[in-house]
């Protein structure tokens, strides 16, 4: 069967759902949530994501150059969602979605609470294509709930992972399957 190149992205799913939180110049918070995400080295750890030029989280990381990812579990799947409306630049993301917040160790931006899973990171490069920009952070430090980080790896069933498959369509990843 041939897939209409335009769903071809459909295929390679489903994918993390992370919510990067940014900073602007004024400090005010921005959080969207983005499946479009992978590390893409170990040593030094690098992490990218894909975003458009017009969204807060470009605008917040070419101000600041720092950003953190936060990995989103099931149980907050609904604040996700609300992160994702499209607020005027400057509102918190993270009180309209009755999200909690702590301050980051090495970067601005804060980290969710509730997520499980935290990478603040620091600009390393972009890479501008006609529509969207990819960008390559630099992890500067990683936090895990105690849970959640289990025998040097992510507790997949404490944590149950929200994984994007596309639109509003999501499955939870809660089980390992080893070889």
């Amino acid at each position: 069967m041939q897939v209409d190149l335009k769903d071809a992205y459909l295929l390679i799913a489903p994918r993390p759902i992370v919510l990067i939180t940014t900073v602007d110049r004024k400090g005010r918070i921005n959080a969207a949530p983005m499946s479009w995400v992978t590390p893409v080295e170990s040593d030094p750890p690098i992490v990218a994501f894909s975003t458009s030029y017009e969204s807060d989280t470009y605008h917040n990381i070419c101000e600041t150059e720092e950003f953190v990812l936060n990995l989103v579990p099931e149980k907050i799947k609904k604040q996700m969602y609300l992160c994702s409306k499209n607020f005027p630049r400057g509102v918190n993301e993270l009180e309209k979605a009755h999200l909690s917040w702590e301050p980051s160790l090495k970067v601005k931006p804060p980290r969710i609470v509730e997520c499980p899973a935290n990478l603040e990171c620091r600009l390393d490069w972009t890479h501008e294509g006609p529509e969207y920009v990819v960008i390559g952070g630099r992890v500067v430090a990683a936090h895990a709930h105690k849970e959640a980080f289990k025998d040097g790896r992510l507790n997949i069933s404490f944590v149950r992972p929200l994984l994007h498959v596309s639109d509003k369509n999501f499955v939870v990843g809660e089980h390992e399957v080893g070889l």
